[in-house]
């Protein structure tokens, strides 16, 4: 089975982000899961700034991030706002999908109104069933990279 390298979970409730890997490791779609609690938190990933100073194979670039809407500090809308401003080698190939609670249209509209970086709005909590259809459209889209295992 091919592997992506890297999810990154951008979510500030801890147990939501414990689940959420838990069940990407079960799912074995990835090698490697990180998380940050704010759009802050993920900024600093994707730039391996703050607590995520480091290298490449520290802090591997993320295949896909699963983004919430509300979060303290930077939410998700604002982390999409800055997300756009960087560097395309810093966004690269990187899927990114709304994961929340929220079920209000409009945020489905305004995430859509990105739709060159927005891949998916998914209402929380991600199970086994939405996670392998990211995959899947990871694994299809020649525009994206994966390793082998």
């Amino acid at each position: 089975m091919k592997k992506m390298n890297c999810i990154l979970l951008v979510d500030d409730s801890k147990s939501t982000n414990f689940y959420n890997k838990k069940l990407i490791e079960i799912s074995g779609v990835a090698d490697q899961v990180f998380e940050a609690y704010n759009g802050l938190e993920a900024l600093d990933y994707l730039n391996r700034t703050g607590k995520f100073e480091g290298g490449e194979d520290e802090f591997p670039r993320p295949n896909v991030i699963f983004l919430d809407i509300n979060m303290p500090k930077m939410d998700g809308f604002e982390f999409l706002e800055e997300y756009a401003k960087l560097p395309k080698e810093r966004r690269g190939d990187i899927l990114l999908a709304f994961l929340t609670t929220s079920n209000w249209e409009k945020d489905r509209i305004k995430a859509f109104e990105k739709e060159e970086l927005v891949h998916d709005f998914i209402e929380k909590p991600l199970e086994e069933k939405t996670l392998k259809r990211v995959y899947e459209f990871y694994v299809s889209n020649p525009d994206f990279h994966i390793v082998d295992a």
